[in-house]
């Protein structure tokens, strides 16, 4: 054999051996993302309701969150690198959907400076026309990843962080798993109505990080010892007088921006996806 021809066969050689590689990889990668979603998901559930199955607990070593707080978004924090770094690792695609989660995020920021009306802020905007255009992974990383900017650039670090964190990622991927029909407008209507609902469910999700700490007896309180029919009643009460109002601003100002601009930022969302060839989920 001679040395071009030995040469040539280790070219061919190691090109079969990369695209091995390559198609081991478009398999592994997406199995990653879906697995560090679905623990991001689940921490993000069980921080929520954990204080309801251990009162005792949650009393002792975590009064509205101030011991388990900084560990939440340590874990959230984790998974979110995680992510990104399997992201830039992808090739290509990669580099392109974080630096589109850093621009979008940094939107969030910037839309979060001038404060909230009430419960609303246009930063939802973002995550709903977001998540609907790239997708309910890419919707919840960019809810966790905008809120944590948020709060570190404008919010402050406060035990409430990782719920906002979790809870607007929850919006971006309900936006994500809204069916788009047939025409703008049958997307549209499906996107306003989605925000109308989610400014009252973010509220009710958001309420209950604090929510088991109220123990003073009242109608308003949680009760440990209490049936969870009767809690129930109490929580629905304590949100009609502590959120409601509050959240119907948010519920409002989502429709009307999504109607306003919901179109336009959709439609160059998805012609950036195709031309950058995203494929997000």
């Amino acid at each position: 054999m001679t040395t071009r021809s030995a040469l040539g066969l280790q070219t061919r050689v190691a090109d079969v051996h990369e695209a091995e590689v390559r198609e081991r990889r478009t398999v592994l990668v997406p199995g990653m993302r879906i697995a560090l979603l679905v623990l991001a998901n689940v921490i993000g559930l069980l921080a929520f309701v954990w204080p309801f199955l251990l009162p005792s607990v949650a009393r002792r070593v975590a009064e509205d969150h101030q011991g388990d707080g900084p560990w939440i978004v340590a874990a959230l924090g984790a998974i979110l690198l995680a992510l990104l770094f399997l992201e830039l690792g992808r090739g290509g695609l990669g580099p392109k959907t974080v630096a589109l989660l850093g621009v979008l995020g940094a939107t969030m920021v910037a839309l979060r400076l001038p404060g909230f009306v009430a419960g609303f802020s246009a930063l939802f905007i973002v995550v709903l026309v977001a998540g609907n255009s790239l997708g309910p992974g890419f919707g919840f990383l960019l809810g966790c990843i905008g809120m944590f900017a948020s709060g570190i650039f404008v919010g402050g670090l406060g035990p409430w962080l990782p719920f906002e964190m979790v809870a607007v990622g929850w919006v971006g991927a309900g936006a994500g798993l809204l069916p788009h029909g047939r025409s703008w407008r049958t997307r549209i209507a499906w996107l306003a109505a989605f925000g109308f609902a989610s400014g009252y469910l973010y509220g009710l999700v958001m309420e209950l990080w604090f929510w088991p700490f109220l123990t003073d007896g009242s109608a308003l309180a949680w009760d440990p010892g209490g049936g969870a029919l009767m809690n129930v009643r109490h929580y629905l009460a304590f949100y009609v007088v502590d959120g409601l109002t509050w959240d119907t601003f948010r519920a409002v100002g989502n429709v009307v921006l999504v109607i306003a601009i919901g179109r336009p930022v959709l439609a160059a969302l998805d012609r950036a996806a195709r031309r950058m060839q995203l494929h997000v989920g």
